[in-house]
């Protein structure tokens, strides 16, 4: 007897890997006993969530779980409803039960409107499986996603964190199209997930966003990657992402130590303690940590101290804390010769005294 087509094949592969090891984390969660055994999958109407739903549903079907879709529709373009109609239809044909959701989105929020969408999109979904008690929540991001990722993030300087890409899974979301992370054949790409719903005879919808020149995505997915694959090889994708996951498992670890260090090195001011001080850490002790930890450290101490200031404070920021930031922060432990405070988001000040380091908030 013939088995499903290779593509087909390794979808299911993916899907069930990815589910597997989210089993296993809950297996060993005594808080866990609220859920039911229900998968929940994001879905655009795009080829890649589409794939991803018909490949869940036969996957969640053969371990003893429900799956149902979530469409999100943002209300942003003209037919949207029509789109996620036609969505539901599709679900419901594949055996899941389909939820439409309709977020508002804040078009005025920071980072703009794709950002912006995306915020509104996850929340949505968020909502939608603690209501369901889903076990998981399954998007449909591809090798192509990450490469994409990927080489923006280099574009930008950004941090490891940034060239560590999306991630495959935190807590309850899953992205199994990206691979298992142990077998690079596992990762699916925008290709695979068109040629998973011909063959399911899905017909899929064609974001004419993805398409929009004024979108630094779509410059990068329709102009910048093709053109880098002509002049470096086809590989290009796989490469990226690749030096994503060569990234990762390092920031993770060093991630994870300084957020286990940060504690450590609080230290009660008591009569050194000034009006508006929000953190202060111990300078010389972190002086000794290596610079790799320590950097984080201070970036973590940074957002902490801005996490202190109340969000509706209308003197509250939403930048980022800039390398150059943390630089200077770092030279308050390690190069001090009596230089001035250093200002981090938030309004507020970083300064080295009486062998301390002090984030405060001035007064106005």
């Amino acid at each position: 007897m013939a088995g499903p087509p290779p593509v087909v094949a390794r979808a299911r592969r993916a899907v069930r890997a990815a589910v597997a090891e989210r089993l296993e984390q809950l297996a060993d969660d005594t808080g866990s006993g609220h859920l039911s055994p229900r998968l929940l999958v994001g879905v655009s109407g795009g080829a890649d969530s589409l794939a991803l739903l018909a490949t869940t549903c036969w996957v969640g079907e053969r371990m003893g779980l429900a799956t149902e879709a979530a469409i999100v529709d943002h209300g942003l373009q003209d037919g949207s409803a029509s789109v996620a109609a036609r969505a539901a239809a599709q679900a419901e044909r594949l055996g899941a039960e389909a939820h439409v959701l309709t977020p508002s989105v804040d078009l005025a929020a920071p980072g703009g409107l794709e950002n912006a969408a995306r915020t509104a999109r996850h929340d949505a979904l968020e909502h939608l499986a603690q209501e369901r008690g889903a076990l998981a929540v399954l998007l449909g991001h591809t090798l192509d996603d990450q490469a994409e990722q990927v080489l923006m993030a280099l574009a930008r300087g950004a941090g490891p964190r940034a060239l560590a890409g999306i991630r495959r899974s935190r807590g309850h979301l899953l992205r199994p199209f990206l691979g298992t992370g142990r077998d690079e054949t596992t990762a699916l790409r925008r290709a695979d997930t068109e040629q998973i719903c011909t063959l399911h005879d899905l017909e899929w919808w064609e974001d004419p966003m993805n398409a929009d020149p004024e979108l630094l995505r779509s410059r990068v997915r329709h102009r910048a990657l093709p053109l880098l694959r002509e002049i470096l090889g086809e590989q290009i994708d796989e490469n990226l992402a690749r030096s994503a996951d060569l990234v990762r498992p390092d920031v993770d670890h060093l991630d994870e130590e300084a957020r286990a260090l940060l504690p450590a090195l609080h230290r009660d001011a008591g009569e050194l303690a000034e009006e508006g001080d929000l953190l202060h850490l111990d300078v010389h002790a972190l002086a000794a940590v290596p610079a790799p930890v320590r950097t984080r450290v201070l970036r973590d101490a940074s957002r902490s101290a801005q996490r202190a200031i109340d969000a509706g404070d209308a003197g509250g920021s939403t930048k980022s804390l800039l390398r150059r930031q943390v630089l200077a922060l770092d030279a308050l432990v390690v190069s001090w010769h009596g230089q001035a405070a250093v200002p981090v988001p938030g309004r507020i000040e970083v300064a080295r005294r009486d062998g301390l380091l002090v984030w405060c908030r001035p007064a106005p």
